[in-house]
Parts: structure tokens; C-alpha cells; sequence
């Protein structure tokens, strides 16, 4: 790397030099006698070095990179050079070092790097030729080793951009994707790429991944009922929770409801949620303990609040231990109906006025609840909360195969179906007639369009049984090759390319033997291994062997003739041989 910032460096100097020069025709600018002068009898003034002119020649001493080559472009816009037209690209992008003029002085002050062609182009970062340090004759300084580190990472994440749209495309168009191939591909790191393309990543939590196995099961992806204990009893109850899966759709589905309201909804939304959670904590601080009923003379009385913030009331008063529950979705979804005290105070009959709104339930308790909060916590203040944008969510499931689809899935099967996604693709759960009014999925459960699945395999695993078809038919495929991957040996920098010599040699020798194919090919994730052993450059590529991958081409070939002679065939190959 000191290398790039050295010819970086020089490069920049030269550019500077350059432009100055064909401006002003001075030979007073600091770079001219180190730059100019040496090659003046052939110097070119303008040209497209991006085109291959001849002015790419005067800086091939500074132009590549390793894969990646920079070009020098100066054009003349009305007679002018201190334009934003003049600058350095890398090859084939729009990825570009451009000059900041003094045009008073017609002099270049600085520099700054974008990625618009444009000539207004935004800055992604700028500095000063001082701060630089351009033209101290020093060594290349941090500011200068950022600023080109910065302009490098723009063209590597362009790259990695381009090889994901392939993937991104096939995932857009069929909704869901299985990765397949051969061990050691980064199949799973893969994924996670394509869902950074859709701008899903764990840290927003739109993506999310979980991991088959054989004990996987519906009540862990869709929904189930689990064991609880409250606090303070001793008989252990039932809970009806939601899968990993269904959770993840349900927080995808309510991005796209709210994406779909207006500003007004949503702030009516927040509002509502807001003078809730303001009731909830004065309950949980006992400063509120009990709720009147229509009736002046009577009151529920305030049990607990349950670990999803759900009041538990009971009739004050009663010896009855029976208690009624007043949850948050359904007590919204009756304040849609009634939007205001005026409009609950004009119910004559509340049990059929609430009934119709939410259906069954202890319908005094909840009128007298949303009754207790438009008068004491609904104060209508001012909130200016944006539109929600539309997000994509990405569910990730590694090593699909290992788990029981069918018993996974469950009824999924048919609501995953890229054909089926939304509410055309409504079903009934196992426990649909447990899920509570107001629940956005109180009529049944659907994928949001919103939601992709990526799934990972590897299909030569002896300890799982292949996918059945009617769920490979839900899915797109694409194998993924040891050489699709290639840039995850980078890393190795001086060893990358005998590692790429040694899994090539090897992977050719896998195909030529008998009953094996490409789905067994050794992938670069294994060739990384070699930097546990960079300490010991003697030895290290046969720990590599030894420690890492013999044992695997061992298991390919276990049970078959002449294993001998297959395994001295493998060991020849990796040792390019």
C-alpha cells in the first residue's frame, strides 16, 4: 500500500501541475521543473486518458493500481481549463478525483473526490493541496493516505455492487433464492451481500437469519403455544408466541401498512401509542389503580399489566376472581371506529356499538378504557412525523436442507409462493382461532410482499435428505462455484495467488474423479485457513492439507475404489504438481 500512496501522491502532484500549467503557461508553479519541463517537447495538453489519447501516457508511471487503473482527462470548456471537467477517474467509472480553482488567482487550492458525472458533483470528501501535503517533499501523509483510501473504496464497492446484481435481480424478480454449491463458497456470506443490496442488514433489522436443524420445528418458525409462570403463582399456564418467521413478517407488514398512510395517520398513530405507554407507566407506578365505567357508580379495578403491556382488569367490588383483558391492538383499533369522547358518549348500546367494532369481548371494559384516555392522556399536541418509507425485508435461512421443511413450513408452503404473496396468499394457521382481535393477522397469516427468503444448501451433505420438490419449485437456484468467489482470498494478499494456483489444480483433479462433480469442489473459505498458520511459511500449506482439507476430500471418497490413489491424486493436484 505505501507504494499506491506514493504514486497517488505523485499523480495528484502531476494533476495539479498540469492544469496550472495549461492555464496559466507559467513555469513559475511549484511542480512545473519536476513535472512539465522533462517532458515539455512532447507534452500533450488535453486529451481523454479514459479513451486511450496520448495523454494517458504522461502519467503511466502513476496510473494502476493492482486490477484497477486511473486516467487522466483535461478538456477546454469556453476557452477555460479551471473547470470541474478536468479530472482523475478510475477506468470505466465515474469515480473521480476533480480540482477545487481560485479562479481569481488561477490556482488549484485543493481537492476533493465524487462519484457523479456531473460537473456540480457532490464532494464525498475534499482537502486542501496543504493538507495533503502535496509538494513537501515528504512522504506520503494520513490525510493523503485516507483521501486515496477513501477514492479506492468507492471503485471496490462499485465492483462488489455489480457482482451482486445478478443475485439481486434473480431474488427481486422470484422472491425467494436458494444458494447452492460447493463447501466452502461463502454461500452464507453471500446472502447476507444480496440483502445489503436491498438494504437489508441485521443492524436495521431488516434482515434476519436463522439456521435449520433436524429439531427445528413449526412452533420455532411460525407460531406455537409455550410454557409461562406468573409472577408469584405456582400453576405454569400457556402463551400463544409467534415464530422467529411470523415475527419478522409481522414487523415487515407493519412497515408497509404505515408506508401506505399519510402524515395525518401517522401522526394519529403516534399520538395514540404515546398517551398509552403514558397511562401504562402511571398504572405500573400505582398512581392509576382503577378505570370508571360508563356508570358513575362503578369502576374496573387495575390487576396487572401483562409483559406485552396488556391491562388486566377485573369489576371492582366482585368477589369473583375473574379477570378481563384489554389489549393495546384492539383498544386502537376501536379508537379508529370512535374517534373521540363525543362519539363514545353517543353509543346507546355498547355492547353491540363495541362487539361490531372488535368483536367479542368484555366491551364495557374496553369503551371505558379508551374513554379513560381520550379524556386524561389524548391531548392533541403538535407532531410532525414523516411518511414512512417502504423497506425491504430479508430473511436468511442457512442450511435450509438440514431442517424438516414439511414440518417446518407447515401451511406456508402455499403462502411463500412468489405468486401468492400479500393477502391473495391468506391462510390459517394451526392456532388461527387463538390469535386475538386487532392482531394484524386476526384474519389469517400472509407474507408481505416486502419480505424475501434466501435460502443456503449444500447438496452433497450425506447427514440430510434432498429438498422435496413442491418446495425447490418455490424458489429460484443458483449454484455458486469456488471461482464465483474468488475475491474472498484478497485477504491473503501475497499468498492469494498460490492459493488460487492450488484450489484451481485441486478442483480440476475433484472433477475428473469418478462420482464427483462441481458440487464438490473446495472453496476459497478453506484456503483463507492458511493465514492460521502465516507464522510458519515452511509448513503452512501443509497444515493447510493436512489439518483442513485432506479429511474433506476423504469423506467425498470413502467407500469407493482405489481411495488410495484418488486421496495421492488430490495431494498432487494441491500441490500443484
Amino acid at each position: 500500500m505505501e507504494d499506491y500512496y506514493y504514486r497517488y501522491k505523485c499523480l495528484l502532484e502531476y494533476f495539479v501541475t498540469h492544469l496550472e500549467y495549461v492555464q496559466t503557461k507559467s513555469e513559475n508553479i511549484v511542480g512545473y521543473k519536476k513535472y512539465i519541463e522533462p517532458i515539455l517537447n512532447s507534452f500533450i495538453v488535453t486529451g481523454l486518458g479514459y479513451n486511450d489519447q496520448a495523454i494517458q501516457n504522461q502519467i503511466s508511471n502513476w496510473a494502476n493500481y493492482g486490477k484497477h487503473k486511473l486516467c487522466i482527462n483535461v478538456t477546454c470548456s469556453f476557452g477555460s481549463y479551471m473547470t470541474n471537467q478536468c479530472y482523475l477517474n478510475w477506468n470505466g467509472t465515474w469515480l473521480n478525483t476533480r480540482p477545487i480553482w481560485n479562479k481569481a488567482k488561477q490556482i488549484i487550492t485543493g481537492l476533493y473526490l465524487s462519484k457523479q458525472e456531473k460537473a456540480s458533483a457532490k464532494s464525498e470528501m475534499s482537502f486542501s493541496l496543504s493538507e495533503l501535503g502535496l509538494f513537501d517533499d515528504m512522504a506520503p501523509n494520513e490525510n493523503l493516505k485516507n483521501f486515496f483510501d477513501t477514492f479506492e473504496t468507492l471503485i471496490v464497492n462499485k465492483e462488489k455492487h455489480e457482482a451482486m446484481i445478478e443475485y439481486a435481480n434473480l431474488l427481486k424478480s422470484n422472491k425467494n433464492l436458494i444458494l447452492t454449491g460447493a463447501p466452502g463458497t461463502g454461500k452464507t456470506y453471500l446472502a447476507k451481500l444480496i440483502a445489503k443490496e436491498f438494504g437489508a442488514t441485521e443492524e436495521n433489522h431488516q434482515c434476519k437469519m436463522v439456521q435449520f436443524h433436524p429439531s427445528y420445528d413449526y412452533t420455532d418458525f411460525v407460531e406455537g403455544l409455550r410454557p409461562i409462570q406468573k409472577e408469584g403463582e405456582s400453576n405454569i399456564g400457556f402463551e400463544l408466541k409467534r415464530g422467529v418467521f411470523k415475527d419478522f413478517c409481522a414487523q415487515a407488514l407493519e412497515n408497509l401498512i404505515d408506508s401506505k398512510k399519510s402524515r395525518q395517520d401517522i401522526n394519529e398513530d403516534v399520538m395514540f401509542k404515546n398517551a398509552y405507554d403514558d397511562m401504562i407507566d402511571k398504572i405500573r407506578n400505582e398512581e392509576i389503580k382503577e378505570i370508571p365505567l360508563k356508570s358513575s357508580s362503578m369502576s374496573m379495578e387495575i390487576v396487572d399489566v401483562s409483559d406485552n403491556n396488556n391491562l388486566i382488569l377485573k369489576a371492582k367490588g366482585n368477589d369473583s376472581k375473574k379477570t378481563y383483558i384489554v389489549s393495546f391492538n384492539r383498544l386502537r383499533k376501536l379508537s379508529l371506529v370512535y374517534k373521540n369522547i363525543e362519539a363514545l358518549d353517543s353509543i346507546h348500546n355498547i355492547y353491540k356499538a363495541v362487539t361490531d367494532a372488535i368483536k367479542g369481548c368484555h366491551t364495557s371494559a374496553y369503551w371505558a378504557t379508551l374513554y379513560f384516555l381520550y379524556k386524561n392522556f389524548i391531548h392533541h399536541n403538535a407532531i410532525e412525523e414523516k411518511r414512512v418509507e417502504r423497506k425491504n425485508f430479508v430473511f436468511i435461512i442457512d442450511e435450509i436442507n438440514r431442517g424438516e421443511i414439511s414440518k417446518i413450513f407447515g401451511e406456508l408452503f402455499f403462502s411463500i409462493d412468489s405468486g401468492y404473496r400479500g393477502e391473495t396468499g391468506k391462510i390459517q394457521t394451526q392456532y388461527q382461532n387463538l390469535i386475538e382481535d386487532g392482531d394484524m393477522y386476526e384474519d389469517g397469516f400472509y407474507v408481505p410482499e416486502n419480505v424475501y427468503i434466501i435460502g443456503t444448501m449444500n447438496d452433497i451433505d450425506r447427514s440430510v435428505d434432498s429438498m422435496d420438490f413442491a418446495m425447490r419449485r418455490r424458489f429460484a437456484w443458483k449454484e455458486i462455484k469456488a471461482t464465483d468467489r474468488i475475491e474472498m482470498l484478497d485477504e491473503l494478499s501475497d499468498l492469494k495467488n498460490e492459493a488460487i494456483d492450488k484450489m484451481v489444480n485441486l478442483n480440476m483433479t475433484i472433477e475428473k474423479t469418478e462420482g464427483l462433480n462441481s458440487s464438490y469442489h473446495i472453496g476459497p473459505a478453506y484456503f483463507r485457513k492458511v493465514m492460521l498458520y502465516k507464522d510458519n511459511p515452511d509448513t503452512m500449506w501443509s497444515y493447510l492439507w493436512d489439518y483442513h482439507i485432506k479429511g474433506v476430500l476423504y469423506e467425498y471418497v470413502r467407500g469407493t475404489e482405489d481411495v488410495d490413489i484418488k486421496m495421492a491424486a488430490f495431494e498432487k493436484a494441491y500441490n500443484n504438481k
